[in-house]
This record gives C-alpha cells, sequence and structure tokens, in this order.
C-alpha cells in the first residue's frame, strides 16, 4: 500500500467514526515521517490535541421542522457520498502534502480509499429490507 495512502485512510475511518461520537472525542494532529499530517487517537510525541464534538443537530431538519437525523444517518450519508465520487470518472483532488494545492489521487490511493469508504457504508447504513 502507498505509504500515502494509509494516512488518508486513517483520517478518513477516524473522522467518520466520529460521526457517531455522543460526546467530545480526543485526537491528536501531527506530522508524519513524509511531512504529511496525521489524526491519531494515540498522542505522540510533537502531537496537538484536540477535542472533536459532533452534538449539534442537522440544521436544515431544524429548520424545517423534520425530526433532526442521527449521527449513524449523516456517517452513512457521508459515507455514500464518498463511495460515489471515488467510484465516478471523474478525478479526485486532495491537498497531499499541505502545501494548499490540490494533488490528483493515485490509483493506488483511490483503491484504499474506496476501501475504506465501503467499510464506513457497511458499518453505518442500516441493511436495506428485502421485502417488495
Amino acid at each position: 500500500m502507498n505509504r500515502l495512502a494509509l494516512p488518508l485512510l486513517a483520517a478518513a475511518t477516524l473522522f467518520a467514526g466520529l460521526a457517531q461520537a455522543d460526546e467530545k472525542t480526543t485526537v491528536y494532529k501531527s506530522k508524519g515521517a513524509s511531512g504529511e499530517t496525521v489524526y491519531s487517537q494515540l498522542e505522540v510525541s510533537g502531537s496537538q490535541r484536540h477535542q472533536i464534538g459532533i452534538n449539534e443537530p442537522d440544521e436544515a431538519a431544524a429548520k424545517e421542522g423534520a425530526p433532526a437525523k442521527t449521527p449513524a444517518q449523516i456517517a452513512c450519508e457521508r459515507a455514500q457520498a464518498n463511495l460515489a465520487v471515488l467510484n465516478s470518472p471523474q478525478k479526485v483532488t486532495f491537498d497531499r502534502d499541505g502545501d494548499g494545492e490540490p494533488d490528483v489521487m493515485t490509483d493506488e490511493e483511490r483503491a484504499a480509499n474506496k476501501e475504506a469508504a465501503q467499510r464506513q457504508v457497511t458499518a453505518y447504513c442500516e441493511p436495506v429490507a428485502d421485502g417488495g
């Protein structure tokens, strides 16, 4: 696996998992050996501590009077949207090295992120009932 794909995969998995958090979660931001930004739930030397929490109700639903979406529903929608982009023929760009310039995702990075997105869809989306 491409060594840059692993931090991307870890960050995507970490942030999708945080969508289910009911309380604040501590994450640590640091720089990897190649200068890439790394997020982890484990503290490493030189890392910065951040508190992350997603307890706010869905603003659009709150304005319309509809019931707010659960964190799992939000995570499911985001995972499905990510998977749709990764399955599309369009180029996917992201800031690989933190220089503020978008870089095109390689085939290896795309494959690793597709696998992560599929695991997130499986984890967060309820199976569709097979009733007719």
